[in-house]
């Protein structure tokens, strides 16, 4: 997105010259005692993203009254390890991340985004301008970007098509790797480090918007079917009360001046509780993978 989300990350480098591994641990417990943690992944480059999840780390601290922690990960696994050892209670992540901590350990589904009123998004198929190809089968043979291995946009969604065709990615395409953000991924297609790329329709439709931006020196070739929008999502462990309270704060946000500032910044309108079908055609999709 234009003006994307990130994190900080704290760290006490004095502490761990002090004091052995376990005291450590015991230390930064009794620190941070009640306090609030929330993580972000790197959907688009981290060093875009931090301003404005600080925004949403401060509103929220105020709105909960405790102090809230912001993390960042680079990839949607290591979001999920987080959230599976309980070190972080909420998670800013994507629909293929929620679908396997889904699976693996009960992740569940808090609130989701609404963009441009809507709460679903699609994945892009883009390749570079003077490339012929005019749809994701005409990319074989080439080279190809895909963003996280968890990533319903930049990953299972153009992997479930290719199965579609009969290949797996090995056998369709010359080379693969991966990015690690949307961003990257377009420029690497903008630049010719890659043939083509899976995006999230969000963050480039946000970036296409900047003068000069790479996702203007690229096209879009496909365009994949609408999906339930990327959520927010909080540890199983968290308590009833805690997950009444943040679900107040984030639907409340729409309704109140500064919670529609930190929105606007966000490029969001609000929050909402996710239908209980939002999510459907992703997990068929996921069911569908064949690598």
């Amino acid at each position: 997105m234009r003006k994307t989300k990130v994190s900080f990350r704290i760290f006490c480098f004095f502490i761990l010259i002090l004091l052995p591994t376990q005291a450590l641990s015991q230390v930064d417990e009794d620190q941070h005692a009640g306090h609030f943690f929330f993580a972000v992944s790197a959907m688009a480059s981290p060093a875009q993203t931090l301003v404005h999840f600080a925004e949403f780390r401060d509103y929220l601290e105020e709105k909960l009254g405790t102090q809230v922690h912001l993390k960042q990960r680079r990839t949607y696994e290591e979001i999920n390890n987080l959230l599976h050892e309980a070190t972080v209670q909420m998670a800013f992540t994507c629909t293929g991340g929620y679908l396997s901590g889904r699976k693996a350990f009960g992740l569940e589904v808090l609130a989701v985004p609404v963009v441009k009123g809507k709460t679903s998004y699609q994945s892009y198929i883009i390749t570079t301008k003077n490339n012929p190809a005019r749809s994701l089968e005409e990319l074989q043979g080439q080279v190809f970007a895909f963003t996280d291995p968890l990533s319903l946009s930049g990953r299972m969604y153009p992997v479930a098509a290719i199965n579609t065709l009969g290949y797996t990615t090995d056998s369709f395409f010359k080379k693969t790797f991966y990015t690690e953000s949307h961003d990257k991924s377009i420029e690497a297609v903008a630049t010719g480090l890659a043939d083509g790329a899976a995006i999230d329709s969000l963050i480039f439709d946000s970036l296409y918007e900047l003068p000069g931006s790479f996702a203007r020196q690229v096209r879009i070739i496909h365009k994949s079917k609408e999906f339930g929008m990327p959520p927010v999502v909080v540890t199983p462990s968290l308590d009833k009360e805690s997950k009444r309270a943040l679900l107040k704060v984030l639907l409340g946000m729409a309704n109140d001046p500064r919670g529609q500032v930190v929105l606007r910044h966000l490029e969001m309108d609000g929050f909402a509780i996710p239908t209980p079908e939002l999510y459907r055609s992703a997990i068929l999709l996921r069911k569908r993978l064949k690598e």
